[in-house]
């Protein structure tokens, strides 16, 4: 599975340039992602950022510029990657726009099954915005 995540999403840039391939590339990044979550791998999860000071994360009033930023974020609301508070996510995309040959715009839903004594299940939108790189797909711009 994860040869044909990276076989995926590692293409060339005349094939990001397609919406259907990019849109399966941007699939297999979420699928790897939410994968990783579930088993509690924070940093493997951090995967589909691409690595730079510039990646944006919004949630509630969190404005954190940075992968580094946005994984210590992560870290500290959920227990340093304790399984238990992170749960089990899954992720769907509700519409998909490219923009431009090598961005792309997702939203999408996460649903995040928890039980109650670690916060209990949430869901929601999400927004994404995509650029397609040497590393393949990654999202520059999350607003969960």
């Amino acid at each position: 599975m994860i040869a044909m995540v990276a076989a995926v999403s590692a293409g060339s840039s005349a094939e990001a340039a397609t919406p259907a391939a990019a849109r399966a590339a941007v699939e297999a990044v979420l699928a790897d992602s939410a994968d990783a979550w579930n088993k509690a791998d924070l940093d493997r999860f951090m995967h589909c950022y691409e690595p730079a000071p510039t990646t944006l994360y919004v949630s509630g009033s969190h404005v954190v510029h940075g992968t580094q930023a946005i994984r210590a974020l992560y870290g500290a609301r959920f227990d340093g990657g304790n399984r238990d508070v992170m749960g089990q996510l899954s992720l769907e995309i509700v519409d998909f726009h490219m923009l431009g040959g090598d961005h792309a715009f997702v939203l999408g839903r996460f649903h995040l099954h928890r039980d109650a004594a670690h916060g209990g299940d949430a869901e929601g939108p999400t927004t994404l915005v995509f650029a397609h790189g040497k590393a393949g797909w990654r999202i520059i711009a999350d607003h969960s």
